[in-house]
C-alpha cells in the first residue's frame, strides 16, 4: 500500500488536476510545490506538472528568437523524466502521465521517431491496466491517454505509414465509447479528443487516397463518433484556430457519405450506430429493410450536408471579380454527384423521404442559390441551376439560367479573345458545348415551335464554337466536308475538344435544325435546313469521334431521312442502330450528356426500351415499302426483345389483356415454367413519354392489321387498346383536380368581371354581371363510365354505349364546347368577287358566342336524328343577342360565392416558412424567397417532373387520341353508333380537361397554351374531336353537318389539318355543284359564304348574270349575293385554306391537303400548278406511311 495523502495534500493535487486539464499552466508552478511539500512522494506527478507547463509555453512562443534557449532547456528535461518513471511504480497514473509528457516534448521538438519510441506502444493495453487498477482514472490521464494517442500517430504518419497511425488513432476509440456525452469532461479532453477525432476522419476519407487503408463501415464509425462528439460538446461553439480544421472532417464526413452512396452500399438492418455495417449490391434484402436502410442513409447524408454547409458558407467570403472560391465550386460538385445517383433509376421515392425526388431537386436548388452568394457569376453553378430547374419541369427558370450562363460565356471569350489571358473560373469548351446540347435536347423534346427556334439559334452558336474544334483543327486527315464546315477564319484553341463532346455537339445541332425544319413557316427553304441537318448527324456518327453506335444519333438521323422520303437510306440507318454491336456502350443517364458518370446511373434493359421507337420507325419505313407482314413482325419485335412478356408487364395475371395475340401465345407457352407472382414490369420503371411510345406502336399494330385483314377485325382489337392505356397509366382521373364547390352541379367559374381582379380594372361603364350559366353535368370518369369494347362473340364487333353515370343520356352541353361564334354565323365580306382567309383568335370568335341558352339544343349534336341536309343546332341561334357574355365571362361564372384569386406565393410572409437549412434564426423580413416548387408528379427522372395538370394533360392528350383512333377504325367499318360513342369518350375527357385549366389559371390563354411537356393545349384536343366528328358525319353522308362541325375545330384550332381538308373538300364539292351550298330545309344556318337569302338551286345561270348585272347598280334591293360568287368564294376560301396548310410544319407533308389544293388548282384554271402538285402528291405517296412519322415518339426528333 502507498502512502495515504492527508486532506490539504488531496485538495492541491485535485486543484493540480483541474489546472492541467483546463490549460491554467501559470498555476501549475505553485500547485506543484504545495503537491510537493504537502505530499513529497508524489515527485513524479509535480515533475510532470511543470515539465507540462515549459512545455505548453514552449508550444505558444514558437516560433521566436528565444526558441533556440527554450529548446535546449526541454532537452534537459528529458533525463529527470525518465528517472521518474523508472523509480515511480507506486502511482502507475503519474508515470503514465509522465510518459506522455514526454513523448510529448519530443513532438514539439520535432522528432517524431523518438516520440513514437518513447509513448506506449499498444493505447489500448495501456488504457486497460490503468483502468484495472485501485484508484478511478483521474481527468488528466483521461486526457493523456487520447492526448498520447494523437502525439504518437500523428508523428507515426511522418516517420513510418498511415496504416499505423490508423491503428493507433482506433486504440483509443474504445475508450472514447465508453463516454455517453464530452459535455462534462475536461476542456484539455475535449481538445485532444477534438484533434485525434478529426485527424482519423480526414485518414479515413473514402474519397481520398488516404481513405483506402481504412474500410467503409470503420470509416463510417469514426465520423459517427465525431458526429456524437460535435453534438454534445461542440454544437455552435466558436474557435478560430480550429474552425477551418472542424470544416474539413465535416467535408470528409460528407464526401465518405457520397463515395458510400455513389458505390450503391446500403446499411445492414445489423448494423448500429457505432457499429454500422454496410452491404454492396450483390446483397438483396426485404422490401421492408430496404426502405429501413435508404431512409437511414438519406437522413444521414442530409444532415452532414446541412451541417458542413453552414460551416462552409459561414467562414468563406464573397471573392473578388478576378477570383474563385474553389471550395464552394468543389462542394456544389459534390452536392449535383449525389444528386444524380438520389434522384436516378438506383433509388426510389418512398426510400428519399417527405417529398421524394421533388424534395431533393428543391433542396439542391437552395444550395445551389445559397453557394451563389458566396461566388462572382459562377458559371458551374449557372449551369447546375439549368439542370436541376429543368428536372423539377420549372423550364422557365431553367432557360433564366441558361441565358445567364451563356451570356457570361460569351463575354468571358471574348475577354479572353482581346486580353490573351484565359479565365480560369470559366467553363472549358468541352462542358459549354454538352451545356448547350442539353439545352438543344429539352427544347426540341418538350418545347413547341417557339422552342425550337431558340434551339435552333443554340445550334448556331454552337456552329461557331465548332469552327475553332473542327476535326481539320484536332485530326490529322480532314475530309472534304470538314473543309466545308471549317472555314478560312477559324483558329485553333488552346485546348483541344474530346471527339465524343463533338459528337454530342454536332448531334445536338442536327436535331435542332431537324425539330427547325418541321416546324418553320418558310416552305422554300425547309428541304435545306433537312439536308443541314442529315449533315450534321451523320458527322455525329461518324467513327473519328468515337461515338459511331450512339442510338439518339440515329433514331434522329433515320426519322430525318423518312421525313425526306429516303426510305431506303432511312432503313439502313435504323437496321444499324437495331443491330446487336450498338448495344456496347448505351446508356441512360439522369442528365443525358452533362453526366459522364454511368456509375449506378444506368437503368435494366435500357438499350432495349431505347430502341423501341427504333423498331416502330422501322415498322413504318417497312409500311411505306408495302412490305406490311414485315412491319407486323417489326412491331413485334419491339416486345420480342425484353424476352418475356412478363419482364416487360409484369406479372402474368396482370398481362394477359393488354398485350398483343403474339405475346399472350408467348406468354402462355413461358407462363408453365414460372411461377405466376405479383411483380412489376420494366414500364413500371419507364417515364411518362417511353410509355406513351409502346402506346402508339399498339395503334400502329392495329393499323396494320387493318390494312391486312380490314378493319373490322381490327375494331376487335379496340379493347385490348385500352386496357394496354389502363396498365401503363392507370385511371386518368386519378389526378384530376377537386373542385371546392359543394355538392351542386358543377358550374363555370365567373368571369373577371365578378372576380377582385375584374373590380379593380374593369371600367366604370362595364355591364353588369352577366346571366347565369345552366349547370353543366360532370361527366364520369374512363374507368367508370367507359364502355367495355370487348367483342361478345367472334364475328361481332365491339359496341360503345355511352351513358351519364346516373345511365341518362346527356342531357346539357359544354360550357366551353358551343360558345364560339362559327363560320355559318359570319355574314360573308365581299371582295372582288372572293374572300380572303382570315385567321381569328380563339377570343375574337369567342366574343361573338351565342348566349347559354342555345347550348341545349346544340350539346351532342352528332345523334341519330342527324341527317344530310338538317344540321343539328337551331338557325334562330343567327339572331343577334343583346349582349353576348365573352369567353372570359362564360368560363368564370359560377352561381355560387366569388372565387377570389389565389394568393401570390412568391410574397409569402417569412414567418409563417421554416428557417433555410444551417440557420437557427429566420431571415430578415424582406422576403427573399422564390416561388415554391412544382408538387412531385409520378415521372422518373431523367424526364422532367411535371406539375400534376402537366402531366394529366400528356395523359388526356394521348387517351385522346386512343378514342378518336379507335372511332376512326369504327368509322371504317361502317359502325357509326360505335365510332359516336368513341368520340363521345374523347369529348368528355376534353371538357374535363378544360374544365381543369379553367380553376389552375385565370387567363383564357392558358386553352390555346399547350404548354411545356408533350400533351396538347385544350383548343387543339377541341380541334380533334370536332374533326373527327366531321370525319364521321362525312361517312354517314352528311356533308352539311360535317362542315359545321369542321368550323367548329377551326374555331378552336385555325391550322387543323384535318379540319382544314375535310371543309376544303366540301368547300370544293360546293363550287363543282356536287352538294348544294345550303341545306334544303330553310330553317337550317346559312353559310359563311352565303346572304340571308340565296337563290334557289334551280335558278338558270341567265337569271344569275342578271342579278349579278343589277347587283352593279347601287339599290336597296340588291342585298342578295348571287350563286356564281357564292360558289367563287368557297373555292378561293378553300385554296387559301390549303394553300396555307401546306406550308405549315403540320400540312407539308401531308397528301391529302397537297390533293385537294391540286383540285383547288384545276378548278381555278391553273391546270399547270395542278399537275405540279400532283406529281409532289405521287412522290409523297410513294413513300407514305400507315401512319405519319410524328407517331413514332412523342418527344421528336430525342429519344
Amino acid at each position: 500500500m502507498g502512502i495515504q495523502e492527508n486532506e490539504k495534500a488531496l485538495r492541491y493535487i485535485a486543484q493540480l488536476d483541474e489546472a492541467r486539464c483546463n490549460a491554467r499552466w501559470q498555476e501549475v508552478p505553485e500547485l506543484a510545490r504545495k503537491v510537493e511539500k504537502h505530499a513529497s512522494h508524489r515527485r513524479c506527478l509535480t515533475l510532470t506538472a511543470r515539465s507540462e507547463a515549459q512545455v505548453a509555453a514552449y508550444s505558444i512562443q514558437r516560433p521566436s528568437t528565444a526558441a533556440s534557449t527554450a529548446s535546449s532547456t526541454l532537452s534537459k528535461i528529458i533525463p529527470a523524466l525518465l528517472t521518474a518513471i523508472d523509480d515511480n511504480a507506486e502511482y502507475p497514473q503519474d508515470a503514465f502521465e509522465a510518459t506522455v509528457c514526454l513523448g510529448w516534448l519530443h513532438f514539439v521538438l520535432d522528432e517524431p521517431g523518438l516520440a513514437v519510441a518513447r509513448l506506449p506502444k499498444d493505447f489500448g493495453v495501456a488504457t486497460s491496466k490503468l483502468a484495472s487498477g485501485d484508484k478511478a482514472l483521474s481527468k488528466w490521464t483521461q486526457a493523456c491517454i487520447i492526448k498520447g494517442a494523437y502525439l504518437k500517430g500523428f508523428s507515426q504518419e511522418k516517420v513510418s505509414s498511415t496504416s499505423e497511425a490508423v491503428n493507433t488513432y482506433n486504440s483509443v476509440l474504445p475508450f472514447l465509447s465508453s463516454f455517453s456525452s464530452f459535455s462534462t469532461t475536461s476542456p484539455q479532453f475535449r481538445l485532444w479528443v477534438e484533434q485525434l477525432l478529426g485527424r482519423l476522419c480526414l485518414l479515413s476519407d473514402q474519397s481520398s487516397s488516404s481513405g483506402r487503408v481504412v474500410q467503409a463501415d470503420r470509416a463510417l464509425r469514426t465520423f459517427r463518433m465525431w458526429s456524437r462528439f460535435w453534438d454534445s460538446s461542440m454544437a455552435g461553439s466558436d474557435s478560430s484556430g480550429t474552425g477551418s480544421s472542424r470544416t474539413l472532417v465535416w467535408k470528409a464526413y460528407y464526401d465518405t457519405l457520397s463515395t458510400i452512396v455513389q458505390r450503391g452500399l446500403r446499411y445492414s438492418p445489423a448494423s448500429t450506430t457505432l457499429q454500422p455495417q454496410l452491404l454492396d449490391t450483390s446483397e438483396k434484402l426485404p422490401v421492408d429493410e430496404q426502405l429501413s436502410s435508404r431512409l437511414q442513409q438519406r437522413a444521414e447524408l442530409k444532415r452532414v450536408e446541412a451541417v458542413y454547409e453552414s460551416l462552409l458558407l459561414k467562414e468563406t467570403e464573397f471573392p473578388k471579380a478576378s477570383e474563385t472560391n474553389k471550395n464552394i465550386e468543389v462542394w456544389v460538385e459534390a452536392v449535383m454527384d449525389n444528386w444524380r445517383v438520389l434522384c436516378g433509376p438506383s433509388w426510389h421515392d418512398e426510400e428519399l423521404g417527405e417529398g421524394g425526388k421533388g424534395a431533393v431537386g428543391r433542396g439542391v436548388l437552395d444550395i445551389l442559390y445559397r453557394a451563389a452568394t458566396k461566388t462572382f457569376h459562377s458559371t458551374q453553378i449557372l449551369r447546375h441551376l439549368f439542370t436541376v430547374h429543368a428536372s423539377l419541369a420549372e423550364f422557365d427558370l431553367a432557360f433564366k439560367a441558361y441565358d445567364s450562363y451563356a451570356e457570361i460565356v460569351t463575354r468571358g471569350k471574348d475577354r479572353a479573345e482581346k486580353s490573351g489571358e484565359e479565365d480560369i473560373s470559366m467553363d472549358d469548351d468541352g462542358t459549354i458545348l454538352r451545356t448547350a446540347a442539353e439545352a438543344i435536347r429539352i427544347l426540341c423534346r418538350f418545347g413547341s415551335r417557339k422552342e425550337a427556334e431558340k434551339a435552333r439559334d443554340i445550334g448556331q452558336n454552337i456552329e461557331k464554337l465548332l469552327k475553332q474544334h473542327t476535326p481539320s483543327i484536332t485530326l490529322h486527315k480532314p475530309t472534304p466536308t470538314d473543309r466545308d464546315v471549317a472555314k478560312d477564319t477559324e483558329r485553333p484553341t488552346k485546348h483541344q475538344v474530346a471527339p465524343r463532346t463533338l459528337a454530342v455537339a454536332y448531334r445536338a445541332v442536327g436535331i435542332s435544325q431537324a425539330q427547325w425544319a418541321r416546324l418553320t413557316y418558310e416552305a422554300g427553304s425547309r428541304t435545306s435546313i433537312q439536308t443541314k441537318a442529315v449533315h450534321y448527324l451523320r458527322k455525329a456518327i461518324e467513327p473519328r469521334f468515337q461515338d459511331s453506335h450512339n442510338l439518339d444519333a440515329h433514331y434522329a438521323l433515320g426519322l430525318v431521312l423518312a421525313e425526306m422520303r429516303d426510305v431506303p437510306g432511312a432503313i439502313k440507318i435504323v437496321k444499324r442502330a437495331l443491330s446487336p454491336v450498338t448495344g456496347l456502350d448505351s446508356s441512360i443517364s439522369t442528365d443525358d450528356v452533362i453526366s459522364n458518370k454511368n456509375t449506378l446511373l444506368t437503368t435494366e434493359y435500357s438499350r432495349e426500351r431505347k430502341l423501341i421507337p427504333l423498331w416502330h420507325l422501322l415498322a413504318l419505313l417497312l409500311t411505306a415499302r408495302s412490305e406490311f407482314t414485315t412491319a407486323a413482325k417489326s412491331c413485334e419485335a419491339a416486345f420480342e426483345q425484353f424476352e418475356s412478356p412478363t419482364i416487360l408487364f409484369g406479372s402474368a395475371d396482370n398481362g394477359e389483356q393488354y398485350r398483343s395475340d403474339h405475346l399472350n401465345q408467348l406468354s402462355a407457352g413461358t407462363h408453365e415454367e414460372k411461377p405466376s407472382k405479383s411483380c412489376k414490369g420494366v414500364v413500371d420503371q419507364m417515364e411518362a413519354v417511353e410509355k406513351g411510345g409502346i402506346v402508339e406502336i399498339k395503334m400502329t399494330q392495329l393499323s396494320l392489321v387493318e390494312i391486312i385483314e380490314g378493319p373490322n377485325v381490327a375494331v376487335d382489337g379496340s379493347d385490348e387498346l385500352l386496357a394496354l392505356y389502363a396498365r401503363l397509366f392507370g385511371d386518368p382521373d386519378a389526378g384530376q383536380t377537386k373542385s371546392k364547390a359543394p355538392a351542386t352541379p358543377l358550374l363555370p367559374p365567373k368571369s373577371s368581371a365578378g372576380t377582385i381582379k375584374g373590380s379593380i380594372f374593369r371600367s366604370r361603364t362595364a355591364r353588369k354581371t352577366v346571366e347565369n350559366t345552366a349547370p353543366v353535368a360532370r361527366n364520369s370518369s374512363i374507368a367508370s363510365s367507359r364502355p367495355s369494347t370487348v367483342a361478345t362473340q367472334a364475328t361481332a364487333a365491339p359496341t360503345i354505349q355511352v351513358t351519364d353515370e346516373d345511365g341518362s343520356e346527356h342531357a346539357n352541353g359544354h360550357h366551353h364546347l358551343f360558345h364560339s361564334k362559327h363560320h355559318t354565323d359570319i355574314p360573308t365580306q365581299k371582295r372582288s368577287g372572293s374572300v380572303k382567309l382570315q385567321k381569328k383568335s380563339a377570343g375574337s370568335l369567342r366574343r361573338r358566342a351565342e348566349t347559354e341558352g342555345d347550348m341545349d339544343s346544340r350539346t351532342h349534336g352528332l345523334d341519330g336524328t342527324i341527317t344530310n341536309g338538317k344540321p343539328g343546332h337551331n338557325s334562330s341561334v343567327r339572331e343577334k343577342s343583346p349582349r353576348r357574355p365573352s369567353m372570359s365571362s362564360s368560363i368564370r361564372k359560377s352561381t355560387e360565392n366569388e372565387r377570389p384569386l389565389r394568393p401570390i406565393l412568391h410574397n409569402t410572409d417569412p414567418a409563417v416558412q421554416p428557417p433555410p437549412v444551417g440557420y437557427s434564426k429566420q431571415p430578415p423580413h424582406r422576403d427573399t424567397r422564390r416561388p415554391p416548387p412544382l408538387p412531385p408528379p409520378d415521372y422518373i427522372p431523367p424526364d422532367p417532373r411535371f406539375t400534376v395538370l402537366m402531366e394529366r394533360r400528356h395523359k388526356i392528350s394521348l387517351l385522346v387520341k386512343v378514342w378518336l383512333f379507335i372511332s376512326g377504325l369504327y368509322t371504317r367499318a361502317a359502325m357509326y353508333e360505335d365510332a359516336k360513342g368513341a368520340v363521345d369518350e374523347a369529348f368528355k375527357l376534353v371538357e374535363k380537361l378544360e374544365l381543369e385549366v379553367a380553376q389552375e389559371s385565370f387567363n383564357t390563354k392558358a386553352f390555346a397554351d399547350p404548354g411545356w411537356g408533350v400533351g396538347k393545349s385544350v383548343e387543339e384536343l377541341w380541334g380533334d374531336v370536332w374533326a373527327e366528328r366531321g370525319e364521321l358525319l362525312l361517312a354517314q353522308s352528311s356533308p352539311h353537318a360535317a362542315r359545321s362541325d369542321f368550323e367548329k375545330a377551326l374555331s378552336h384550332f385555325p391550322d387543323h389539318p384535318v379540319a382544314i381538308v375535310g371543309l376544303s373538300n366540301i368547300l370544293l364539292d360546293i363550287y363543282c355543284d356536287i352538294i348544294p351550298p345550303e341545306p334544303p330545309l330553310a330553317s337550317g344556318p346559312l353559310s359563311p359564304l352565303s346572304p340571308p337569302f340565296s337563290l334557289p338551286i334551280s335558278a338558270t345561270e341567265d337569271d344569275a348574270k342578271k342579278i349579278l348585272l343589277a347587283s352593279s347598280a347601287p339599290s336597296a334591293e340588291n342585298q342578295i349575293s348571287p350563286p356564281e360568287l357564292n360558289r367563287l368564294a368557297a373555292r378561293d376560301r378553300a385554296h387559301g385554306l390549303l394553300s396555307t396548310l401546306t406550308k405549315l410544319g403540320s400540312g407539308w407533308d401531308y397528301s391529302e391537303a397537297w390533293f385537294a389544293l391540286a383540285r383547288a388548282y384545276e378548278e381555278g384554271g391553273q391546270i399547270e400548278k395542278a399537275k405540279e402538285v400532283l406529281w409532289w402528291c405521287v412522290e409523297l405517296e410513294d413513300s407514305h406511311p400507315a401512319r405519319e412519322w410524328g407517331s413514332v415518339a412523342v418527344g421528336g426528333f430525342v429519344l
